[in-house]
């Protein structure tokens, strides 16, 4: 599969499609299912802004302006100086872009094969303003090694369905 399914994936359940939501939470523990249901109720309007300067979604909604890089690989390390180094320039290049405009650069992992919620979401370095900070503070950084350079470590991420529970809670 390429990375483009996997875009599709995380749009349609960040958008609360239901049909997605229900087919992913079936592999889901109850509290994480309850998580990522509660988008079919509070969604995201998000949409594809996929190209080779630019982030893979943008996910936007009364509360939050999330912008999305999405990986995926089989293994559970991503490094950005490999590929020549274009992940690298492409993370520093997104990293600026949102930080000139009070946002930061999510990175959204998804494990091929992963058993349960196979998304982890990471944020890289940003000052991000507003309730923003809130969102930027909840996840974790991307890693760098000795070098400067970017790598995600899939276990260190803030699984999908967490990151839903958090921004989705309710207090009854």
């Amino acid at each position: 599969m390429n990375g483009s399914i996997y875009e599709r994936e995380l749009a349609n359940l960040l958008s609360g499609k239901a049909s997605n939501i229900e087919k992913f939470s079936k592999k889901l523990p109850p509290d994480a299912n309850r998580d990522l249901k509660s988008l079919l109720e509070s969604p995201f309007y998000v949409t594809r802004a996929a190209g080779s300067l630019g982030a893979d979604l943008i996910a936007v909604r009364h509360d939050v302006s999330l912008i999305i890089e999405v990986k995926s690989s089989q293994h559970d390390v991503i490094h950005f100086a490999e590929s020549s180094g274009k992940r690298q320039e492409q993370a520093d290049r997104l990293i600026e872009k949102c930080r000139l405009s009070g946002l930061f650069i999510t990175y959204a992992y998804r494990l091929k094969n992963a058993p349960g919620d196979s998304w982890r979401l990471f944020s890289m370095p940003g000052d991000p303003l507003g309730r923003m900070k809130y969102v930027y503070n909840i996840l974790p950084r991307a890693d760098e090694t000795k070098k400067g350079s970017y790598m995600l470590k899939w276990e260190k991420g803030l699984p999908l369905s967490k990151f839903i529970g958090y921004m989705n809670f309710k207090i009854e």
